[in-house]
């Protein structure tokens, strides 16, 4: 059918915190299969009138810290890709129109060690 309505590929549930602009969210795939927990945090500048007359102009953001997620390294890319119209969508209002949303992720725990075990020396 060419009438048929595309089905976004991820939905976010969203909860309210005990703190100012930040949301808990937990992202699941169309198939209503966990993908991800999140916090997103709005960052939201500061009247002009509260800030100096020189003082550089800035648009708002929402950050998103994935806190869990099942998607390897290599779905990161697309995962934003399918997910950035999604919260622009559903977060903007008249008042907060984000001029971006950037992602952090967890390091992965293979990545932080720095030496093998065969090189650490003992007297």
């Amino acid at each position: 059918m060419a009438d048929e309505l595309k089905q976004d590929p991820y939905r976010i549930d969203l909860m309210r915190t005990l703190w100012e602009n930040t949301y808990r969210g937990t992202i699941f795939d169309y198939k209503e299969q966990y993908v991800a927990t999140v916090r997103l945090i709005f960052s939201i500048p500061l009247d002009r009138s509260e800030v100096p007359e020189n003082a550089p102009e800035v648009n708002p953001v929402i950050i998103v810290l994935v806190e869990d997620t099942i998607l390897s390294p290599r779905d990161v890319v697309d995962f934003e890709q399918a997910m950035t119209p999604i919260l622009a969508k559903r977060l903007a209002t008249n008042m907060f129109r984000p001029d971006r949303i950037m992602y952090f992720y967890p390091s992965p725990a293979e990545g932080a060690e720095t030496r093998d075990q065969g090189d650490i020396k003992t007297n």
